[in-house]
């Protein structure tokens, strides 16, 4: 896959232990549906000089829920997209938790990000949109706790859409296969 962007690549199982550092520090982290609007309301503390905005759906280009932008620390949200994800809906709390985890992976874990000039296919663990995704889904439905569970489970459980859960519970079985 071509992408605008590189990432310091990283595994998986790297992008698990930081979902768990972040579990461990944030006050209800501990809960199974963790808290993520209340992360997001409180990003400045955990990124200095953060911020989000929620901006009004007319705003993003169609197809666009969301985006961060890593120089400027700012993460924009649909209007729309965080309202549901306010009322629990799984897929936008996990667009939330995907676009944090940008945000943290530059900008407080220190993951570098260069522009792909070359237009090089850029592997998986390479790509941010990749990896965002994966913290999202270590964050909000931890490998570790969904062991024995079925995506219907997870997603009520978690806080999840069922999607989510499914991609969550085949990266768990591929994980304890290797």
């Amino acid at each position: 896959m071509v992408s605008d962007f590189i990432a310091e690549s990283t595994s998986r199982r790297e992008l698990s232990c930081f979902a768990a550092i972040i579990r461990m520090a944030f006050p209800g982290g501990s809960e199974l549906k963790f808290p993520i609007m209340r992360l997001l309301e409180r990003i400045s503390k955990y990124v200095p000089g953060s911020d989000f905005k929620v901006e009004e759906d007319f705003y993003f280009k169609d197809g666009v829920h969301a985006e961060t932008d890593v120089v400027n620390r700012l993460i924009r949200i649909r209007e729309s997209v965080y309202d549901s994800a306010c009322d629990g809906n799984g897929r936008d709390r996990m667009t939330i938790t995907h676009e944090i985890g940008h945000l943290l992976l530059v900008c407080e874990f220190g993951f570098t990000l260069q522009r792909n000039f070359s237009k090089r296919e850029v592997l998986p663990f390479e790509d941010p949109e990749w990896q965002a995704k994966c913290f999202a889904g270590e964050l909000l439905a931890p490998s570790h706790l969904i062991g024995g569970m079925t995506a219907g489970q997870v997603a009520t459980t978690f806080g999840v859409s069922y999607e989510a859960a499914q991609v969550q519970l085949r990266a768990s079985q591929g994980r304890r296969t290797m």
